[in-house]
């Protein structure tokens, strides 16, 4: 008996010590305190102040700040900052990206003199490299707009020189490369161009016919470098995911690999570079969905670009009467596509930047999102919608859900040229963003085509809303009835974005059960002057619940 009341004592003891113990084990995992919280309302944005609570990379309570703090493994105070959900690129190319900051930087040169000097100096740096690329060039910066030739290249190296413009849509190379690839002024391809001169070719090659190019492709090293330099510019910008506009299923499966292994930690939604063999591949395997990458969806070409004149016109050029772009795909085939893709249940996004182009993608679209056998709700999307005619702009949202998708910068790095391209008659039609956005029933995801463009959210933002360019011009701004509000802008990065991709409910607001995705500021954007946009600087970045920046 004495034995029993000796124990009494010890097991309430015990039991008291257990109870402590569960009020001490921690309920989260990371509470952010003293947050200002964006929430959406509409079109409109207000904060809330709250603790954030974290678990499992996901957000699990809002609490009011007024309130106790939970218990959590850890804490960050945010002392009042503005936390808007994670930004994300609709519309970007990651590795391309990676690959232009590893290779030859050729963006802002101002005249060919200069890009044939910053490729000599890369030459003499680099003696290791197999193949010498470089991006960036615009020959419409240039004091003579004309095309370049291989000339200068042809002395610096005695390895293939591949130069891409800025857009993409053309490349400048050396004959060494041409050589190589087999490429002779009596080459043909449909949608393509091979620019010749004295019954030479060039070097010139615009939109199908760099795909004539065979040259040695990067390695899986160099592939991981360049993802791994874009992930790094990309976090330091504010960015917390990347539509992926385009990709060989190999360099998807190299992503996933990576993912999965730890090795890049960027949420990245893949358009799927289409083949005929890509789709049968993806058809046949099905979406890839991870918590890092989704791959649900394939990207098509019908034209090439404004820039070097590749664009599909339904009238002429007005700097080049004869001239009415290119179309990069076949008809037929890309009705027949469509419809196994609409039958299937994948997303197609299609490039489309002429008016002509966008006509036929249009139609195309309502053609087998029409058919009886097509899936509901599949978000089909045109990227770019960069000139659309009024009656096709009333094609996108509606029953179909057609989805525009569009890069606010390309407004204002094409405004000094674009009218020399389209005429003061198409130019209303022309970067139409909030036109896009009313017809498609009030959202429009917002990208920037980078490495095309800089990759900075805020200077999507400053190109959306005041329509201007980094240096201030126009002062009055560019075709401005076509402007963005802030908070439409920021939707367009956030929740139009996730909307974009399927992905909400996961992604693009600040709400219980979404990943907990943050793009932080110190600042309220809405109170920060236009110009001083491009110098506003993300203070922290925080992707599915651990700090990145």
């Amino acid at each position: 008996m004495a034995v029993k009341q000796a124990s009494l004592p010890l097991f309430a003891a015990f039991f008291a010590a257990a109870l402590v113990g569960c009020r001490s084990t921690p309920e989260y995992d990371h509470v952010l305190t003293n947050a200002r919280v964006a929430q959406f309302d509409g079109d409109a944005i207000s904060f809330v102040n709250v603790h954030l609570a974290l678990r499992d990379g996901r957000i699990a309570a809002l609490i009011p700040a007024t309130e106790a703090l939970p218990l959590a493994s850890d804490s960050t105070d945010l002392t009042g900052t503005f936390v808007y959900p994670g930004l994300v690129d609709a519309h970007a190319h990651f590795m391309a990206l990676g690959q232009a900051l590893e290779t030859v930087n050729l963006v802002g040169t101002r005249s060919w003199a200069e890009c044939v000097e910053r490729v000599r100096q890369y030459v003499a740096d680099h003696p290791e490299v197999a193949v010498v690329r470089g991006r960036g060039w615009d020959q419409n910066d240039w004091t003579l707009d004309e095309w370049p030739t291989s000339v200068e290249l042809d002395a610096l190296s005695d390895k293939a020189i591949v130069l891409s413009r800025i857009d993409g849509h053309a490349v400048v190379c050396n004959q060494i490369a041409l050589k190589q690839s087999g490429i002779t002024a009596a080459t043909r391809i449909e949608g393509g161009e091979i620019i010749t001169a004295a019954g030479k070719p060039t070097g010139v090659l615009v939109d199908n016919a760099e795909t004539l190019l065979r040259i040695a492709e990067p390695s899986r090293e160099e592939k991981i470098r360049y993802l791994q330099a874009a992930e790094r510019w990309c976090i330091e910008l504010g960015l917390t995911g990347v539509h992926d506009a385009g990709l060989p299923t190999k360099d998807i499966m190299l992503i996933d690999s990576l993912q999965r292994a730890g090795g890049l930690r960027m949420p990245l939604y893949v358009m799927v570079s289409e083949s005929p063999e890509a789709l049968d591949h993806w058809l046949q395997r099905g979406p890839l969905e991870t918590d890092w990458i989704s791959v649900r969806s394939f990207k098509f070409y019908s034209d090439g670009a404004l820039g070097s004149r590749g664009a599909l016109l339904r009238a002429p050029y007005r700097d080049r009467h004869d001239h009415f772009g290119l179309a990069l795909r076949d008809q037929s085939y890309l009705r027949t596509a469509a419809a196994r893709l609409a039958k299937a249940g994948w997303q197609m996004n299609s490039h489309a930047i002429g008016d002509s182009a966008n006509h036929l993608v249009l139609s195309i679209y309502r053609e087998a999102l029409g058919a009886k056998t097509a899936k509901p709700d599949l978000r089909w999307r045109v990227e770019h919608a960069q000139v659309v005619s009024p009656e096709d702009r009333k094609e996108f949202g509606g029953s179909l859900g057609i989805v525009p998708s569009v890069q606010p910068t390309h407004a204002t790095s094409d405004m000094d040229w674009a009218p020399d391209r389209l005429g003061a008659d198409r130019m209303p039609h022309a970067y139409a963003y909030r036109s896009l956005r009313e017809a498609n029933g009030g959202w429009i995801p917002l990208g920037t085509d980078f490495p095309i463009e800089h990759p900075n959210p805020m200077y999507t933002i400053l190109a959306a809303t005041a329509r201007r360019a980094l240096d201030g011009h126009p002062l009055g701004g560019f075709q401005t009835d076509e402007a963005l509000t802030l908070d439409q802008t920021i939707l367009g990065m956030t929740r139009d974005a996730a909307r974009a991709s399927f992905r909400e409910g996961q992604a693009g607001e600040i709400r219980l059960g979404n990943w907990a995705d943050f793009t932080i500021f110190d600042t309220n954007l809405s109170e920060i002057a236009p110009m001083n946009l491009p110098k506003t600087q993300a203070l922290q970045v925080w992707i599915h619940g651990e700090r990145r920046k």
